[in-house]
């Protein structure tokens, strides 16, 4: 097994937080639960989006196909 950083994505679904109306709390509390569980070294790819179907489809396949997180 490679000894690279995992990259995990970590994906936040709201409208205020996408649009900075409401501070994203989601995402950072798992970035800081993924944290304590890991015992590998792992980087967060984060994204922030609205809560529509199609940005979130696009925002998935991004993080896989171009990201290469192995865990969304």
């Amino acid at each position: 097994m490679s000894r690279d950083k995992l990259r995990i994505g970590v994906v936040t679904v709201s409208d205020r937080a996408s649009q900075g109306e409401y501070e994203d709390l989601g995402g950072p509390a798992i970035r800081e639960w993924m944290g304590n569980a890991l015992l590998n070294s792992w980087e967060p790819i984060t994204r922030i989006i609205p809560d529509e179907q199609v940005q979130v489809e696009a925002a998935l396949k991004e993080l896989c196909d171009d990201e290469r997180c192995c865990l969304v």
